[in-house]
């Protein structure tokens, strides 16, 4: 049996929106992570998200708000 351990200071479990989010703003403040996935690959598959406002914000804050917004179908309801 092998002992291989490995340390990391910051770890995201998940590839997600949130982790990758995380991720990218903590490489904002100069901070190193590893995202870790169990899918093997990206997948490409239709889905929708909605987002409120204080979810634009945070995306503003992480500088992708404007390149989403390009690309947004606004829900009118």
């Amino acid at each position: 049996m092998s002992n291989y351990t490995e340390e990391k200071g910051i770890v995201i479990v998940g590839g997600g929106i949130c982790g990758l989010a995380t991720a990218l703003a903590l490489h904002k403040k100069g901070i190193e992570s590893v995202v870790l996935e169990k899918a093997e690959s990206i997948r490409a598959a239709g889905s929708a998200i909605g987002i409120f406002t204080n979810g634009w914000y945070a995306l503003d804050q992480l500088g992708l708000g404007n390149q989403l917004r390009q690309k947004a179908i606004l829900l009118k309801g």
